[in-house]
């Protein structure tokens, strides 16, 4: 292994701050009158939406405020799609819409119900668990391998197939011609294990409203 460049042996100098309780995360940044929020999750893979009931939250103990996907329609934005594809057919990728707390249906477990704003982290989150949420469960879709088959649920109304696009690389009568030439041919089926990876904090940030200039810090 070489002194320098690479491969060559860094001597770490982050580890100090964090063996001694010294690290900084945005958990530890508290501003004059910082609230906290919490969100209500889905249980369901797949589900109608038929009621929400919030009122036990709304009057809990420092809850400043309670929001569901009917509170903030047509006014929050939904998370769209940070790299739309084109489809081999050149049409652009279906991208269903994302709303930031589900609306009439959720798809995914841990899909966001409601939001509760809150003095404190736990106050917000002892009222979450307050919220009484009816659902309908539908049919799940949970392998990737047949959510594209026959009569499987679809998770996306814009997508009835479950598939958002189609994307192709390569020369694919090349790569026939290889395979119908060649002498031996092997077919595997791969199950290639799930990386998730954890870090010790997610993306997170502190917001500060000023009222003089209408600006967010």
């Amino acid at each position: 292994m070489s002194a320098t460049g690479i491969g060559a042996r860094v001597e770490r100098k982050e580890d100090r701050r964090f063996l001694t309780g010294a690290g900084q995360y945005t958990d530890d940044v508290v501003l004059p009158g910082q609230t906290y929020a919490y969100f209500l999750r889905s249980p369901h893979a797949h589900a109608k939406i038929r009621s929400i009931d919030a009122a036990a939250a709304k009057a809990a103990p420092g809850v400043l405020a309670v929001y569901t996907g009917e509170d903030i329609a047509g006014k929050v934005n939904g998370l769209p799609c940070g790299w739309l594809i084109t489809d081999v057919n050149g049409q652009p990728m279906k991208e269903p819409p994302h709303p930031v707390l589900a609306q009439g249906k959720v798809r995914y477990v841990g899909d966001h119900v409601a939001l509760v704003v809150a003095e404190t982290y736990f106050q917000a989150r002892d009222a979450a668990e307050q919220i009484e949420v009816d659902y309908e469960v539908l049919p799940a879709v949970v392998s990737a391998a047949d959510a594209d088959k026959p009569g499987q649920a679809a998770v996306h109304d814009i997508a009835p197939n479950n598939v958002s696009y189609v994307w192709a690389l390569g020369d694919k009568a090349a790569t026939d011609a290889a395979f119908a030439k060649a002498a031996h041919v092997t077919r595997l089926d791969f199950h290639n294990n799930r990386l998730i990876p954890n870090a010790i904090e997610p993306r997170a940030a502190n917001a500060s409203y000023n009222r003089a200039d209408e600006s967010y810090t």
